[in-house]
């Protein structure tokens, strides 16, 4: 491309297609180019997600950062008449008696309270009388016992908490930006290498020098250099491949993670879950999380749940995927989930997922997305696997980062400080409560 752009947004998933609207909406004159290396966008680890979003969050940053980005959501479908496919079902987190009594969950509850997130808390009898195919307690079974599962006592359901469809999200997203974006995407190509440069270049091998002040002033990609005035990399779990031959750290840690579909035909124990008519007016189970991190996602349209959770020990960190990272285990499955599942969820006894897929998270440090400016790039990343749910803030924040506000206004009105997710002046609580 041999015209100067303003902005390279360098990658097209959730982060970068909010990044590039809210960035092309504020400043409608200035050249944005979205550029992704697979053929359309959202096809990365945006496609692969569970696709959830709760508010129901340890931190008060997340808290903000998901309930103005859910209320957006909100808005876009009753509003403005963008069908996202989105349900607030609610998040029910089935919780044991050593979780009801830990401290950290205790304080999570009342962040929650103070902060005016919305949950109930659903104990005992009441809550088997909700979900009667739970089998709260399992300590009787050797099992159970040998796997160290404990018995249920209660179930925290968050209220403004649900599901959506990935794909139509990125499309609200791609098509508001295609409809006021000056240039046309770039897909199908690949960012191979950040250009750092000097603002005066002497010409002398070697360059760039400490001492000039280098910077990214654009991209390289086969077909050759594109370059522009700021580049916002929200290319996720990749960001480190780019970023690590600058020298400059992408400041995130990358782990699989997997999901798996299961059908409910032939099982009508399985459809009375999917169909759990005491939670919502969808007459659906919520997104239902197990101890030990095991979790249910109801795909009512399909018939199925997709099954997931966050094996976070034995499970290494990598900074890039593969091809072989996209590929679901089923030995993972069997020997991992399987076992917690069909012991509190009886019905699922036998189950055999139908198909699975994998993605990837990229964490930071404290699970609270990092939105902050370095080196000419602005970075748009480390959302721990939550960044559907936070996207619309981050997107925000990227544009009144690149305005020079001090302030940003999320949706709804509210106010954040600009330089809260920044790395020098980050203002936030670590997330402690994370599937």
């Amino acid at each position: 491309m041999s015209e100067k752009l303003d902005i390279i947004v360098v990658g097209a998933g959730v982060f970068g297609l909010a990044s590039a609207y809210h960035l092309q909406k504020k400043n409608p004159s200035k050249k944005i180019l979205l550029i992704d290396r697979l053929a359309d966008a959202g096809q990365a680890n945006t496609a692969m997600s569970a696709a959830a979003v709760r508010n129901t969050f340890s931190s008060r940053t997340n808290q903000i950062l998901t309930d103005t980005t859910i209320d957006f959501y909100i808005d876009v479908q009753e509003n403005l008449k963008f069908d996202l496919d989105l349900q607030l079902v609610g998040y029910l987190w089935l919780l044991t008696e050593k979780q009801l009594a830990d401290p950290l969950n205790k304080k999570w509850m009342e962040k929650m309270d103070a902060n005016k997130i919305k949950y109930e808390l659903y104990e005992g009898e009441n809550l088997k009388r909700k979900l009667p195919e739970l089998s709260m307690k399992v300590s009787d079974n050797e099992e159970a016992r040998i796997m160290n599962l404990e018995d249920i006592k209660a179930g925290l359901f968050g209220v403004k908490c649900g599901i959506l469809d990935p794909s139509k999200l990125v499309s609200f997203y791609k098509n508001e930006f295609a409809r006021i974006s000056k240039v046309k995407p770039m897909f199908n190509t690949e960012v191979e290498e950040l250009i750092l440069e000097p603002p005066n270049k002497l010409g002398v091998p070697g360059e760039p020098f400490i001492w000039q002040d280098p910077s990214v002033v654009g991209v390289k990609t086969a077909d050759g250099e594109i370059r522009g005035d700021t580049v916002v990399m929200a290319a996720g779990t990749w960001v480190n491949k780019l970023t690590d031959p600058t020298g400059i750290d992408g400041r995130v840690k990358v782990k699989k993670r997997q999901l798996f579909r299961v059908s409910t035909e032939g099982s009508q124990s399985l459809k009375s879950i999917l169909n759990v008519k005491s939670f919502n007016k969808f007459n659906s189970l919520p997104f239902t999380v197990l101890p030990r991190g095991v979790y249910l996602r109801p795909v009512r349209q399909e018939e199925s749940f997709w099954v997931g959770c966050a094996d976070k020990l034995n499970r290494p960190f990598k900074y890039v995927q593969t091809e072989d990272d996209w590929k679901s285990e089923q030995n993972y499955f069997e020997q991992s989930m399987y076992p917690v599942l069909s012991a509190y969820l009886p019905a699922f006894k036998d189950v055999r997922p139908a198909s699975g897929w994998a993605g990837a998270y990229a964490y930071s440090y404290d699970a609270v997305p990092y939105v902050y400016k370095e080196a000419g790039m602005i970075f748009a990343t480390g959302d721990s696997g939550s960044g559907i749910m936070k996207a619309d803030a981050v997107g925000r924040m990227v544009d009144a980062l690149y305005r020079g506000e001090k302030t940003t206004t999320l949706h709804g009105g509210v106010k954040i400080d600009t330089g809260t997710l920044s790395i020098g002046n980050r203002k936030v609580e670590k997330e402690e409560v994370l599937i």
